[in-house]
């Protein structure tokens, strides 16, 4: 008798395994399915596109700093300002970035030697979101996150050189998009 429910036990076993196998196959085909279907398929041709924005009005603003002060390790700050695109008039929008100073080798006394920078663009037709950390001398490389709109599934990076007016700047900022598109 326990021989018999040994067996039973045994092709009880068996049986669930198959159709755990069986649903797992039929799944994997619907996978492949809509992989193949997928709008903007892995193996889609994407253009690259490049373009340039320019700042003006830059700011930086934060609650606790005066004009002139540099803000120290720790910081937060918001950077804001308008952008318009190079050679299109109506692509003109505006920037806005929470920017969180860091605790990083090469930092000097209580000032951050970098920065971590998350950008928005806001235009009429979409927005884009970057990321990437930043020097506050020269120029930093950002990493696009993601996008809405017309923006909406682009990729790429950009360059940035900003100069707020709170911290001896001109009030200006330059960005150099690079911009892979499956459209």
């Amino acid at each position: 008798m326990d021989g018999r429910r040994a067996s039973r036990r045994t092709i009880l076993r068996s049986g669930i395994l198959a159709v755990g196998a069986l649903a797992g196959a039929v799944g994997l085909v619907g996978v492949g399915e809509r992989i193949r279907n997928a709008p903007l398929a892995a193996t889609e041709v994407k253009r690259l596109t490049t373009f340039v924005l320019h700042g003006t009005d830059w700011h930086l603003n934060s609650p606790g700093l005066r004009r002139g002060e540099l803000p120290k390790r720790g910081d937060v700050v918001s950077v804001s300002g308008s952008v318009t695109r190079e050679g299109t008039p109506i692509q003109s929008g505006t920037f806005i970035a929470s920017v969180q100073h860091l605790d990083t080798p090469g930092s000097h006394g209580p000032y951050s030697a970098d920065q971590l920078e998350t950008h928005t663009f806001r235009f009429g037709d979409g927005t884009l979101v970057g990321v990437g950390t930043a020097s506050p001398t020269g120029e930093s490389v950002f990493a696009i996150v993601g996008g809405t709109g017309r923006y909406l599934g682009i990729t790429g990076s950009y360059t940035s050189v900003q100069s707020p007016l709170e911290t001896g700047g001109d009030g200006t900022a330059q960005f150099k998009f690079t911009i892979h598109s499956g459209r």
